[in-house]
């Protein structure tokens, strides 16, 4: 079975109508919400399209992650380029054969766009997920955290105001935190 895999991720994700980040009982009025992580629009691909067919589309567009959609188009899973080495290439599968729903991380852990931010990335740290599909009110996706560049936000942060004076820096880092 090609989900049989020593992989954290593949026994750990969430999605729309799915698993969501808890809020914390004790939410900090200052604890920005995940829309400031400028979430990435999302790359949509169906369950039904083969893995070929999704990895030249994240080829085409420079994407690292799709999410994969069901017949009526609510969230069915995530497929990464991690999953694709792990869940297809290592273990000498088809790509133009495989449908992109037999790899897929199905049902992945999402976070809503007004959820903490702190807590997101701590969801995503914790759980050893690159990315992590953001949603509407409404159950809707609309982006994809990418930890890589949420980190790479937080280093220009820190760049930025270390040029401004260290109590700038300090306050960075202690807004990172929070």
């Amino acid at each position: 079975n090609a989900m049989e895999c020593d992989d954290v991720t593949d026994n750990a994700s969430v999605h729309s109508g799915h698993r969501s980040v808890k809020p914390s009982k004790s939410k900090k009025k200052e604890d920005m919400p995940v829309s400031k992580l400028r979430p990435k629009a999302p790359i949509v691909s169906s369950s039904t399209d083969s893995v070929l067919s999704v990895t030249q589309m994240l080829a085409s567009k420079r994407g690292d992650a799709a999410i994969i959609t069901d017949q009526s188009g609510g969230m069915a899973g995530i497929i990464t380029d991690t999953d694709v080495t792990r869940r297809v290439v290592a273990k000498h599968l088809s790509p133009s054969a495989t449908p992109i729903s037999d790899v897929m991380t199905a049902n992945p852990t999402c976070v809503s766009m007004t959820d903490s931010a702190t807590e997101a990335l701590v969801t995503m740290v914790e759980n050893r997920f690159r990315h992590l599909p953001v949603t509407d009110d409404n159950g809707a996706v609309v982006g994809v955290l990418d930890i890589a560049k949420c980190l790479n936000d937080a280093i220009s942060k820190l760049e930025h105001s270390k040029d401004k004076g260290s109590s700038a820096a300090e306050d960075a880092v202690k807004q990172m935190a929070n």
